[in-house]
């Protein structure tokens, strides 16, 4: 069947005002808005392939990143989510004139039709530290422990390269996916999720307005809490990222040498966010990255610099982080594949990693290796996707 796309010659300029937080905490700058304008969609007579073509400035000369939604109905709801494309889209840029993305819609709406088709390009921006996302090269490292049941059978995994998150992210983050419609924007979400959202009038993460449990706009540079899988999700997709597997989350937090924390082997107070650890925000999430290393006041807290194999922050402790895998308790490592698992293809239960705040520091020796999995609130019910807990956060991937 021959696909039949027609776009409007022109695209009004879509143009959003951002704050995207830097990677350097717990002080996020603020900057101005950068400027789309020139936007013009086109499809390639007789071909599925879109090109959509803008220019974007900015006061400051931030780096910046793009997405791309669509509309199918002349913008009354943004439905459609561009997957398949390339240029410049879904990473980091200078600003500039001539900005050109390619747009494979044969393959992600194969034979569908529609007449009134409309290109928004959401450009976020601010100053962006280096090792914002960092590298975790291709080849095999060891996966599970001895300690639990649901760890075993200890085995290697290989895994392609990738790219994840430094630091958890952040509120300030979060909130260029509020700002710009990421909770009324169809696209971004898995129709399972959308389904979840409306039916449930979710509109921003629990206490964001309230400003409770360090959430919100009011604490920029803490990782944002209360939201359940499917706004994690939809927020990467946002950000053209994508949920860590967790094969990909455990080799990012204990590289190749099998060790038991990001930093390697022992725990103490300096290293890591958990109950009766000391730091000044005992009881809640610290500001991501806190235990780099530095002497914080009021009261005065001296950290260990404590980053994984790779250079990540907080991958034990601070926020319990959502990773994209179906729990299948103690039979999936058994039958996993031994290339890049994705885990089970469906299920029932969540599964998260890294532990929180709130362990405390009688277990928390236990509760935030690197091969811990979380699949229950204690001893009561286990996690679904739709949970929203203050202490649940998350992190994302890119694949290079």
């Amino acid at each position: 069947m021959r696909l039949r796309w027609i776009f409007p010659p022109v695209i009004a300029p879509f143009v959003l005002a951002f704050e995207l937080g830097g990677a350097v905490p717990p002080a996020l700058a603020q900057n101005s808005a950068p400027v789309v304008s020139n936007v013009v969609a086109q499809q390639t007579p007789g071909t599925g392939f879109v090109t959509i073509t803008y220019d974007v400035s900015d006061a400051e000369g931030d780096s910046l990143a793009s997405s791309l939604v669509c509309s199918s109905n002349n913008g009354a709801t943004f439905d459609l989510y561009p997957i398949t494309v390339t240029g410049d889209v879904h990473r980091r840029m200078a600003p500039g004139t001539g900005k050109q993305i390619t747009w494979n819609a044969a393959i992600d709406y194969p034979g569908q039709y529609w007449t009134q088709v409309v290109a928004k390009v959401v450009v976020s921006d601010g100053p962006v530290a280096a090792g914002e996302m960092v590298l975790v090269p291709s080849g095999n490292f060891t996966m599970g422990s001895t300690a639990n049941a649901d760890e075993q059978p200890v085995h290697t995994v290989y895994l392609d390269a990738f790219y994840i998150d430094t630091y958890e992210v952040t509120n300030a983050q979060f909130k260029t996916f509020v700002d710009a419609g990421g909770y009324t924007t169809q696209a971004f979400w898995s129709p399972a999720g959308w389904a979840w959202r409306t039916s449930n009038s979710i509109t921003e993460p629990t206490e964001w307005s309230s400003g409770g449990d360090h959430s919100g706009p009011g604490w920029p540079g803490f990782p944002v809490v209360g939201v359940s899988w499917y706004e994690a999700e939809a927020y990467a997709n946002f950000v053209g990222k994508r949920l860590p597997t967790e094969a990909e989350w455990e080799k990012a937090a204990r590289g190749t040498d099998a060790r038991t924390y990001p930093w390697g082997e022992g725990l103490d107070q300096t290293r890591a966010n958990y109950l009766g650890s000391g730091d000044p925000y005992e009881s809640l999430s610290t500001p991501v990255g806190f235990y780099d290393g530095r002497l914080h006041p009021s009261p005065a807290f001296q950290t260990t610099n404590s980053p994984g194999p790779y250079g990540t922050y907080d991958q034990a402790g601070n926020a319990l982080e959502w990773v994209k895998d179906w729990y299948d308790g103690n039979l999936y490592y058994s039958v996993s594949p031994s290339s890049n698992p994705t885990g089970p293809v469906s299920g029932s239960i969540a599964v998260l990693r890294g532990g929180d705040y709130g362990l405390v520091n009688l277990t928390a020796d236990q509760d935030l290796r690197c091969a811990k999995r979380y699949v229950a609130i204690g001893n009561y019910a286990n996690y679904k996707r739709t949970d929203r807990y203050p202490h649940i956060g998350f992190r994302c991937v890119r694949t290079p």
